[in-house]
């Protein structure tokens, strides 16, 4: 339904010093309006809407635009903002009047009608306030001199007759246009101030909503037949009244909505809509119709503007104001633009930045009759796809990693003789993280619970997700819901958008991006035959999510640069080695530790569960690591534990070693705290290196290159300092100490030699004169082809001083010298008239004279000319190209580069594990020991997050297994501990410190404990809490027992699994008999260390005589006088739990008093029911083995106890 209509308030009280509060200098872009008096209105809630469409990939998360949805986003609903009475001024105002006179009107003089936006600009922003000044505004360029010139010259691109420069059709008689250069002969009239800068009343806008205004469109559950109010700003917009962009929308080919081939990123604009507009917003409208899932920064000038839908973004989300009138417009300044791309896409917004790519001048002598110079795409960044380019400036503080997941999925149904059909799930993937080039491509079967994609998203970070249209299952899409809430969702059509894998070898082929093709990539293909497109069928879907990726970085402009490092890596599930066979994989065939998605969360080893943040989590607690690229391989290294027992003491040996040298680590990590991020900075070296003459780049009309030319080269300057600091820490690292560990030995005998690669950058070109200049201007011998340049010109010059030194001797007049700077007027012989009275030669050409001198110029001057203009400007050309040339130098050695800093990476996490290790005598060096009898045993373990944070923090011992082939004085023997206790006691603590001091040992770390001796584990399983999923249909019962069934499935001998209360989802009987039978597997099928926590005190006691279970609870003080009084003490103790104590909790709980004496008495009953229950079955098992001595025992036991009515 629609909307409840809100009735427009009255405008705020006029306030006198409204222009000291003014907060921005684009509230005063705009002319003044031919209006007066107009108050603002509030924003009456009126939406339409669109039929509803079930096909949507997934459900819209709360930041970002959803173009991937097939259902038409929520119309923005304006946000109302405070009005005050804000008058306006024309450009003949002073600032003193205005401070004076609180902005008093005045009226425009006529001979302003003409002035250009940009001048107009100027002019309001020399006018502002003082007091304005030191309110948060945006930057503007200090040129205004020269934005002025262009903007002048511009005029000729938004003008529709040479007379009247606008952006409106004067025939048409609009006054609401986007930006109007006449200004109005009216009194001014109030303007609502910036809502963000001052006090914002509350908003009915929510964020999801702002975000969708980006390709505004109804909301489909609102009214059809409602009117549109949208935007912000408190008033209607002249885009919300167009219904062919709501309740009549089409995509560009027609289809509506409901069309399950819509196209959300598309849009059909009435031609007759379009004739009536300007030819720069028929410009905006043809680039804006096939981008509608995206914010267009449409260049003017020196300002990026922002128009309808997009100007309403940029009032919601970057606080710019609006221009006057009812039509949305806002803009910015070139240089502010790292700024607001930033925000839009750390929000979920996809920005396309649209420069122009020819001036007036040159659309002139293109000769076009169009009246508007060319503009073109030049970049358009995503969460996934933005690179840091130039454009961005500093990157700030660090970021992990963000991946876009390119993912093509297949089903198909296989049935077995005699069995079941089943479902078979497969899934291509592609992950690149743009900031440093690095693709992971691979293919993979999955479970129908998606168990691997799970882990995936747990083991990346993924920003933003590419899928086929109507390509995905509703499972995947849950799975993609759920595990990656935060990043944005879009769809490809097939075939022309996500390529199969045919298509894919035949694009990249044709594009040329590899001069040798990845390993990763030919593995999938016929290697006898290059010139073969053909895939075969273990690779067609890895191959096909490749394609799709492509396709996505060719449309964000960035495939090039991406592609052409050639990083390709194989992606392969972390469990994968059990599909090499069905026999179960032996523990030394694998490298890494398997950690799945339930684990990474449920040990908190990323982010803490309570709110998705680093604090708290292993992660935070371990990472002591100080450069960016370090901070990633440790990332890695923590999801990624060795397997392999030398690998793992080879990390200890060095860690080990370092710990000792602490003076040391301090001083190489201040050279590391130095450098800058290394890893990303190669990526985008590489970038700027790239030849790409038809990227649309190439041509863009920049007002603050020299700017941006100085960000190039203050980065490449920063990576040869990093690197030189390099060399300084390998040599530090040698001359310090001799090294016996075979890690740190080998880091110092691999690490390349950089010595000749820095000495020629830095005799190359002067570094301070570049950074002031922003040019490299190479030294002599450097660069060939400006030295050629240069030697040309230099050749030429001294032909023309030849050639005066023979004119001063034919007309045996010294004094002859040349005169004129111009380019062309330049080289005049400059000869006194006396020299020529007599007799002037004939090849003399009079150019100009003074008084007792002549000048001229001759045949073979003007040829020098020629041959010299010519020369200079190959020199010109070649200096303009020198950077791009310098830093396609420095990419030739990317390889070594590239390794230098994963050797930088791996200092830096050694040394992070060092000060972990080394931080206080409760951290003890693990043991670890290749057997085939799996054991862990753990003495006084903490665990390491809670215990830095709890100084009371109580360890205890973990037994798990045997190790007696090695130890005859071994007394462990039990490979499973069932762990009663009470509720709160600390039991899930223990099983997550169990797991985290075997990750960290087989991380390379010492573990807080008194000491730890264990068998590597080859995965550690976690079921753990309870939770359903609730948009996925499935119970907490069948979330429970799908993760226990891959436990179950895929757990070996060597593994480690924890399982806590198991069973709890549905009846006592049902869970307790479910989790007996979890038991007995894992007991006497799988046979791995395991740690089973429970209240079920029936299960717990079937195995009280069990050799190969150890019982343990964790222990607590009942006051005897209240027995639902109970004292934790976190202490692991043997034997059962008689109680859970759960009365206790709800005590702590603040549930009233007369609900817990219910519950006690109810529990009371309960238990004594049971216990007469159990004393039956014991006199049915006995009776069945006829024992007779244990009849009487029982009878005279119940003869004693008093009766029970």
């Amino acid at each position: 339904g629609s909307a409840k209509k809100t009735p427009p308030k009255k405008p705020a009280a006029a306030d006198s010093n409204s222009s000291k509060k003014q907060q921005s200098l684009l509230s005063f872009f705009s002319p003044p309006p031919k209006k007066t008096g107009a108050s603002v209105p509030s924003s009456g809630d009126k939406t339409s809407s669109t039929p509803s469409n079930d096909n949507a990939i997934i459900d819209t998360p709360k930041k970002g635009i959803t173009p991937v949805s097939k259902s038409t986003p929520t119309q923005v609903t304006p946000k109302p903002i405070a009005t005050k009475t804000q008058v306006e001024f024309t450009p003949k105002q002073s600032a003193k009047k205005l401070q004076d006179n609180g902005l008093d009107d005045s009226s425009a003089d006529d001979s302003d009608d003409d002035v250009p936006l940009a001048k107009k600009r100027k002019r309001l922003s020399q006018n502002t306030p003082t007091s304005a000044s030191k309110k948060k505004s945006i930057a503007i360029s200090d040129d205004e001199d020269d934005e002025a010139e262009w903007n002048d010259k511009d005029d000729v691109d938004m003008e529709s007759s040479d007379d009247d420069v606008s952006l409106v059709d004067e025939d048409s008689g609009s006054e609401d246009d986007t930006v109007k250069r006449r200004p109005a002969k009216k009194k001014a009239s109030t303007r609502a101030s910036s809502s963000s800068r001052g006090k914002k009343p509350p908003t009915p806008t929510t964020k999801s909503s702002a975000k969708k205004s980006a390709h505004v469109t109804p909301d489909k559950s609102s009214d059809p037949s409602s009117s549109v109010v949208g935007g912000g700003g408190g008033m209607v917009r002249l885009h919300d009244s167009w219904p062919w962009l709501h309740a009549d929308r089409r995509d560009i080919e027609g289809r509506k909505p409901s069309d399950p081939d819509y196209d959300s990123r598309t849009l059909r604009v009435p031609a007759e809509f379009l004739r009536k507009e300007t030819p720069a917003m028929q410009q905006w409208w043809q680039v804006k119709q096939t981008n509608m899932d995206t914010v267009l920064f449409f260049k003017v000038g020196k300002f990026y503007e922002l128009f309808h839908m997009d100007a309403d973004v940029g009032f919601n989300e970057l606080e710019l104001n609006y221009m006057k009138g009812d039509k949305a417009h806002s803009g910015f300044p070139e240089i502010a633009y790292a700024k607001f791309s930033a925000t839009l896409v750390s929000r979920g917004y996809r920005v396309a930045r649209v420069e122009q790519t020819e001036t007036p001048d040159m659309m002139k002598m293109r000769g076009s009759k169009s009246k508007v110079v060319s503009r073109e795409i030049c970049s358009l960044l995503t969460p996934g796809t933005n690179t840091i380019s130039f454009l961005d400036g500093s990157q700030g503080p660090f970021s992990e990693a963000s991946y876009l997941l390119t993912l093509k999925e297949q089903t198909t149904t296989t049935a077995s003789s005699g069995r079941k059909e089943q479902q078979v799930v497969e899934f291509g993937v592609c992950l690149v993280d743009c900031t440093t080039g690095v693709f992971h491509v691979g293919q993979f079967t999955d479970s129908l619970q998606r168990d691997r994609l799970r882990t995936l998203l747990a083991q990346f970070h993924v920003v933003e997700i590419v899928v086929e249209r109507h390509g995905l299952s509703l499972e995947t899409k849950a799975i993609l819901t759920h595990g990656a809430s935060g990043a944005i969702k879009s769809e490809l059509k097939a075939g022309t958008e996500m390529w199969d894998a045919t298509k894919t070898v035949r694009e990249l082929k044709a594009a040329g991006y590899f001069a040798v093709w990845p390993d990763a990539l030919t593995k999938w293909m016929d290697e006898n035959d290059p010139s073969s497109v053909v895939v075969h069928t273990n690779g067609f879907l890895a191959m096909s999510a490749l394609g799709g990726c492509v396709w996505n970085l060719r449309r964000s402009l960035i495939d090039q640069e991406l592609l052409s490092l050639s990083q390709f890596q194989m992606y392969t599930p972390p469990d994968a080695a059990s599909d090499v066979s069905s026999s179960k994989p032996t523990l030394l065939a694998q490298q890494y530790v398997v950690l799945d998605g339930h684990t990474i969360h449920n040990l908190e080893l990323l982010r803490n569960n309570y709110n998705g943040q680093r604090t708290g989590s292993l992660l935070a607690q371990l990472d002591q690591t100080v450069t960016n690229f370090g901070k990633r391989l440790f990332e890695e290294w923590l999801l990624k534990p060795l397997c392999g027992v030398n690998a793992i003491n080879a990390r200890l040996d060095a860690v080990e070693e370092l710990v000792p040298q602490h003076s040391l680590v301090v001083e190489l990590r201040t050279v590391l705290k130095t450098m800058p991020d290394l890893e990303h900075h190669l990526a985008r070296i590489h970038a700027l290196g790239v030849l790409r003459p038809d990227h649309p780049d190439s041509r863009a009309i920049m007002y603050e290159s020299s700017q941006y030319n100085v960000r190039k080269i203050k980065n490449f300057v920063a990576t040869l300092t990093g690197f030189q600091a390099s060399v300084q820490i390998v040599h530090s690292l040698t001359q310090a100490n001799q090294w016996t560990s075979d890690m740190l030995t080998r880091w110092i005998s691999t690490f390349p030699d950089l010595k000749d690669k820095l000495a020629y950058f830095d005799k190359a070109f002067d570094k301070n004169v570049a950074l002031k200049t922003g040019t490299i201007q190479p030294q002599e011998g450097m660069d060939p082809e400006y030295d050629d340049a240069v030697a040309d010109v230099s050749a030429i010059e001294a032909d023309l001083d030849e050639y005066l030194d023979a004119q001063r001797a034919a007309l045996k007049c010294k004094s002859i010298v040349y005169w004129g700077s111009k380019k062309d007027d330049r080289f005049q012989l400059e000869v006194p008239e006396s020299a020529v009275a007599a007799k002037q030669p004939p090849e003399y050409e009079l150019k100009s004279k003074k008084k007792g001198y002549k000048r001229f110029h001759t045949k073979f001057i003007r040829d020098c000319l020629q041959r010299l203009a010519a020369a200079e400007e190959r020199r010109e050309a070649a200096l303009k190209d020198t950077a791009r040339r310098m830093f396609a130098n420095f990419d030739k050695s990317y390889a070594d580069w590239k390794r230098a800093v994963h050797q930088l990476a791996v200092l830096d996490c050694l040394m992070s594990l060092s000060l972990v290790s080394g931080q206080s005598e409760g951290y003890t060096r693990p043991e670890l020991v290749q057997t085939d009898q799996p054991f862990l045993d753990i003495q006084q373990g903490r665990h390491p997050a809670i215990a830095s944070t709890v100084s009371d923090f109580i360890p205890n011992d973990t037994h798990l297994g045997s190790d007696r082939g090695i130890n005859t004085n071994s007394i462990l023997t039990s490979s499973m501990m069932l762990l009663s206790g009470p509720n709160m006691g600390g039991k899930s603590t223990l099983l997550r410190q169990t797991c985290t001091l075997v990750l960290m040992a087989q991380m390379g770390c010492f573990v807080p404990a008194e000491s730890c001796r264990l068998s590597p584990v080859d995965r550690i399983f976690t079921r753990l809490g309870a939770s359903d999923r609730i948009l996925a249909g499935q119970s907490t019962l069948f979330v429970e027992l799908a993760e226990t069934a891959t436990i179950l499935n895929h757990a070996t001998q060597h593994s480690l699994v924890i399982l806590d209360e198991l069973g709890r989802g549905t009846s006592t009987f049902d869970g307790t008999s479910i989790a007996y039978g979890v038991v007995e597997h894992l007991l006497h099928t799988t046979g791995c260390r395991t740690m089973f926590a429970t209240h079920y005190h029936s299960l717990v006691e079937e195995y009280v005589d069990h050799a190969n279970v150890t019982l343990g609870h964790m222990d607590c003080m009942v006051d005897p006088t209240n027995e639902h009084k109970v004292v934790f003490l976190y202490k692991l103790a043997d034997g059962i739990c008689p109680k859970s104590y759960g009365l206790n909790v709800a005590k702590l709980a603040d549930l009233p008093q007369q609900v817990i004496d219910v519950a006690a008495a109810k529990s009371l009953q309960f238990e004594q029911v049971l216990q007469e229950s159990h004393a039956a079955v014991q006199v049915r098992q006995a009776v069945a083995r006829k024992d007779v001595g244990f009849l009487r025992q029982l009878w005279a036991q119940l003869a004693a106890e008093p009766a029970t009515s």
